[in-house]
């Protein structure tokens, strides 16, 4: 990565990801499949997105994007389900493991930093 990106989309853009999406069971939930240039490829089993408006706090569900993707490997979208009452989840070691091994070092660490000024 010779010019840093500066985004989310830009890093999903530099790595030569693509993004496979598809609707699951669950109401408003989707499958995210990304692939590297290479063939390898990291799932997401089951994700949901919300826009929220700032005036009325409402929200309503949206499709997964390359930035709300990269932002859910960074762990900063990362919630518990409403129903299972448990506290939200931070990202385990095996999870980090499995998406540094996915993008390289160099990458998930440009990837943290990036969705920490992204979420701010």
């Amino acid at each position: 990565m010779t010019d840093s990106p500066a985004t989310l989309g830009e890093l999903f853009r530099s790595l030569g990801l693509s993004l496979t999406i598809r609707p699951v069971d669950d109401e408003d939930s989707w499958a995210c499949t990304l692939t590297r240039p290479d063939g390898t490829v990291y799932e997401i089993d089951a994700v949901s997105f919300f826009d929220v408006d700032p005036e009325t706090g409402d929200e309503w569900a949206v499709e997964p994007t390359p930035s709300r993707v990269m932002s859910v490997l960074a762990g900063g979208d990362v919630e518990a389900d409403e129903d299972d009452g448990e506290a939200p989840a931070d990202v385990t070691a095996e999870t980090e493991a499995a998406v540094r091994a996915f993008l390289g070092d160099e990458a998930y660490e440009l990837l943290l930093e990036l969705d920490d000024a992204e979420s701010e």
